[in-house]
Order: C-alpha cells, then structure tokens, then sequence
C-alpha cells in the first residue's frame, strides 16, 4: 500500500510503516534469493521487484552483490567454468535489467561476475539509473577466485535530491580507509552490497564476512560451515556499518543475499542506517526471505550528522603514514616532534617519558 498525507510518502511493509517527505530520497533494500547458472531468473527477479517499487514510489532498490551470478562459492571453477558464469557490461543481463529501470523509473544496484573486453574477470556491481547512465564499481578487495580481478579504483557520483552515491562491495567495507575516500569524495550515502556463500552441499555453506586471511582459507575448505564465524557473519555487519556511517556522517544501504540451496541456510538479510549510525529499518529473522526494506533518506541530516563535523577537523598532515605499504606499529615514530605539556592518554598523562597520576 502506497499513500500520500501532509506532504509525506506512506510506505506499508508488513508490520513495518516507513514514512518519508516528499523531497527525501528513497531507497529499498531487497536481499534476493538467488541461483546459480539462472541469470535470466535472477533477472526477472529483480525486473519484478523494481515494479513493486514503483508503485512504492521507491526510487532505488540495492540489490546484494553477484545477485545475477548466483552466490555459490566460485574457488573451485575452471576457467570454462568462470567464464560461462560471467558476462560482458552491455551483455544481456545488465541490458535486462537497464531495461526494467527504464519501465519503472526506478534506479537499480545489481552485483555480476564482469568479464572485461581484454579477458580480465571482476566481481562487479553495476548501478543502473533511469535515463540509460550506469554505474560500474569492480571489487577493491576480491578473493572469489584466483581469476578475478582486484579493482583500481573508487566509485562516487551524484543521484538526485542533494545525494552523492558511492559504492563498496562485501569485503570492500571491511577497511575503513575505503569508506572515508567514499566520504572523501562527496558520498552522502553508500551501498554495501554482500552476498553469504553457500553450496548444494550443506556441510560446505559458509557466509562472510570473515578476515581476508580467513576467507581466502575459507573459499577452498570443505569443512568450512563448522567454523563459527558462519553462524555470527550477518552480525558483524551490523555491528560495523553503523559505526562507519557515524563516522562518515553518511546514510549506509546493505544488502545480504543468499543462494537457498540447504534447508538450514540463512536467506540474506538487509539494513539502512542513517549519519548518525541510527538503524532506520533492518530485516529480522522472521521476516520472509527476499523481503524488501525501504526508507526515506533526509540529505538535510549529513550536514549536521558529528561525522561531516570531524571531517572537517581532520589533520591530513598526520596521516602521512597510513599510505606506505607495509605500515606498522614501528613505522609510527615521533621523530621531530617535540612535546609540550602534556598529552591525555587514558587516565594517566604523560609528559616526557614519566607518567604521573
């Protein structure tokens, strides 16, 4: 149900009432349940949600990373295998879904397996405006396969209604530094597409996310869903997201999906915090699976969020350090500084290497 009182959009979502101003820019959060080897499905999966959010007066839906691959693990396959999965940036699915954003008016987020015209392959996530503009982010961070690509490069660009999109894939968000260059470059809101990994064999399910080292372990051990991280991985998002978007004083969009192939497996889950890290409507896990989330994003609350506040006072100058590959703790000397009085260091201070109570 779809209604419109004083000036303000009325969104029913089951139980959950969402209501947002006419100016406010809204966004839906949808964690698909997708297959594998079913592209055109998945397809028609998304093409169906964007209608409903049409009719929602929704103007982005940010589905979850590889939705239109499928979320099986990839570690194992053979080049063949790799490249039957992955498709071309004009290829057939993201023209389908192109499509539908055309015939709804309504944005759409949509993760694949890029191949680029040199060969190369990516975990790509492509933003599909009205008007015919895409978007395409590549995976800073990839460790699907040992063919696929690390992307280069940071994705931000403007939407409507005051908000600047950036984009960070699954274990993109995982490293602080990358959703401050986002916050860097103007992103007012940013999406976090993931996906939870599964397989036909429940005894192998897994989902992130997972420490880098711990996943490239991860992808290619068969025990993997006995490993506790499995059961905890959605909390750990939910845990970090809100803390980066106070931060960064920036709305954050997540999207989980899931590939349901084991009765036991979870089936995604979704969230939408504001710049104050405030959860403005998250699934539950009674909600049914590839439920949609929506909500009205106020770009009037970034400016007066203590994020954009203490972006302002950062000191550049200090940071110096941070962009040395291989920086550690013996790195950071305090050469050519010079002390004067003293520094607050948790209860104590310290003043020329004496500490006094």
């Amino acid at each position: 149900m779809a209604g419109r009182s004083n000036g303000a959009v009325l969104i029913s979502l089951g139980n959950n009432m969402r209501s947002s101003t006419a100016s406010s820019f809204c966004v839906a959060s949808v964690p698909l349940v997708s297959r594998r080897d079913e592209a055109a499905r998945n397809v028609a999966r998304v093409a169906d949600w964007l209608a409903l959010a049409a009719s929602r007066n929704i103007d982005l839906v940010v589905f979850p990373e590889a939705c239109i691959s499928g979320y099986g693990s990839m570690a194992k396959l053979g080049r063949a295998e790799l490249n039957a999965l992955a498709e071309a940036l004009d290829g057939p699915s993201v023209r389908a879904v192109a499509d539908a954003v055309e015939r709804t008016g309504v944005a759409a987020g949509v993760g694949f397996v890029e191949r680029a015209t040199d060969g190369q392959f990516f975990n790509s996530y492509v933003v599909c405006l009205p008007g015919g503009v895409r978007y395409c982010h590549r995976k800073l961070h990839a460790f699907e396969h040992p063919r696929i690509v690390s992307g280069d490069r940071f994705t931000v660009f403007d939407a409507s209604r005051g908000i600047r999109i950036g984009v960070l894939i699954g274990a993109d968000n995982y490293v602080v530094e990358n959703v401050r260059m986002t916050a860097l470059m103007g992103a007012t809101v940013l999406l976090a597409p993931h996906r939870s990994y599964g397989s036909s064999d429940e005894s192998s399910e897994w989902t992130q996310p997972v420490s880098m080292q711990q996943a490239l372990r991860l992808a290619s051990s068969a025990n993997a869903a006995r490993r506790e991280e499995a059961d905890n991985g959605g909390k750990w998002l939910r845990r970090w997201l809100p803390a980066r978007a106070v931060d960064n004083g920036m709305f954050v969009v997540f999207s989980d999906g899931a590939e349901i192939t084991g009765k036991n497996q979870a089936a995604g889950a979704a969230m939408i915090v504001d710049p104050f890290g405030r959860t403005l409507v998250d699934t539950s896990g009674d909600e049914a699976p590839g439920g949609l989330i929506c909500a009205g994003l106020e770009a009037g609350l970034i400016g007066v969020s203590p994020g954009r506040e203490w972006l302002g006072a950062r000191r550049p100058d200090l940071y110096g350090v941070l962009s040395r590959v291989g920086s550690n703790r013996t790195g950071f000397e305090a050469q050519g500084v010079s002390a004067r009085g003293a520094v607050a260091l948790s209860f104590a201070q310290v003043r020329r290497n004496r500490v006094v109570d």
